[in-house]
């Protein structure tokens, strides 16, 4: 995870998802990036800019994804959505198939809308409208126009061959306090290289943020998609996204506040059937005691000891409207038979970090 996690260290907040797409997935990363350059940052001027490109973008890999038909966890080509917020600009990036007889004619149409000025792009925009001559898919290139609109920027993207018959389509938009800045934004080969690293490390989602309830609660509904899809969850998913919930909530609940957010960082993946948990946040001082006995305690039990322990704990007295970490890292060591692996290291400005595995 560490490799993974020192790619989007310099960002204020960095989400990657991989696997299905719909609307509600959009209404979810709206929320989370609504709420974050509302409250967090000094860029919420560009927050309702931001809203409409992820809804064009998330447009465009719905209408062209490749796993429209394939339920669960993503495949070995899922399709792929990043929001980077930096400290003068927010960055979009996706990837999902397309076919490769449509690429030269997208190609003729992306640098179009890239050659045009504002006017121009307004002008095409109403034109595309008025008698739909602008693409073969309907509405898909019309919403590359107005991408390019509403973004003022250039859009950066690439084509990738996948098959025979299919490609990847990679794309990159960015909306920032200032044009001049953007030139020393990513270009698209950093994208695609994310993607393929986040691809081959069978990640399903990364991200890197403030960890307060509101964002916790789009985070975990984002991820349901992937496991509960007009069908019944199996033992295994349920499992995991109960431990998912408890990690969150620890760092929500017991996380050290740092400039007024509770920082964190998890990665979910799935490696040869397993699902795989590793998060990290900064501790209290006073805290950090205390966490360490209970890892220590719970990892050195049997099953029946957590299990037994487990439920006095849902009785004790010391649960309070708080929560209990105790009693999380229990819940966590059941549904994941206590596989799980724990650090706590201090940073080099003085901080405690705590992170944790869990395998289930």
């Amino acid at each position: 995870m560490k490799a993974l996690i020192d790619k989007v260290k310099d960002t204020k907040i960095c989400l990657s998802y991989l696997g299905l797409f719909n609307d509600d997935i959009t209404t979810r990363l709206i929320a989370i990036s609504e709420y974050y350059l509302e409250n967090k940052t000094d860029l919420g001027k560009l927050k309702n800019k931001v809203s409409l490109l992820i809804a064009e973008c998330f447009q465009n890999i719905i209408r062209h994804s490749g796993m429209k038909d394939q339920p669960g966890l993503p495949t070995d080509n899922p399709d792929f959505f990043q929001l980077s917020i930096l400290e003068d600009r927010v960055v979009l990036s996706s990837c999902n198939l397309i076919d490769n007889d449509r690429i030269d004619a997208l190609n003729e149409k992306m640098m179009l809308v890239n050659s045009l000025s504002s006017e121009e792009l307004k002008q095409l925009y109403q034109e595309v409208l008025a008698n739909g001559s602008f693409s073969e898919k309907g509405g898909a290139n019309l919403g590359l126009i107005e991408m390019a609109r509403k973004s003022g920027l250039p859009i950066k993207y690439a084509f990738q061959e996948y098959t025979g018959t299919q490609s990847r389509f990679f794309l990159s938009l960015e909306a920032a306090t200032t044009k001049e800045r953007i030139s020393a934004g990513p270009d698209i080969l950093y994208h695609v290289n994310s993607y393929l690293d986040l691809r081959d490390h069978k990640v399903i989602m990364l991200y890197k943020g403030d960890l307060s309830k509101d964002i916790i609660v789009s985070l975990i509904n984002m991820l349901q998609n992937n496991f509960i899809d007009d069908r019944k969850p199996s033992s295994k998913e349920k499992r995991f996204m109960v431990s998912l919930i408890e990690v969150l909530q620890n760092i929500s609940k017991h996380g050290k506040t740092i400039n007024g957010s509770k920082e964190g960082v998890f990665c979910i993946s799935m490696l040869k059937g397993d699902y795989i948990i590793d998060s990290g946040n900064y501790i209290e001082e006073a805290s950090r005691e205390g966490l360490e006995k209970t890892l220590t305690d719970i990892s050195g039990m049997s099953a029946e000891g957590i299990g037994r322990l487990y439920k006095e704990r849902l009785l004790d007295n010391v649960i309070t409207e708080d929560g209990n970490c105790g009693l999380g890292l229990l819940e966590i060591a059941k549904n994941s038979g206590n596989n799980f692996r724990y650090a706590i290291t201090r940073t080099p400005e003085k901080e405690w970090f705590y992170t944790i595995k869990i395998k289930i």
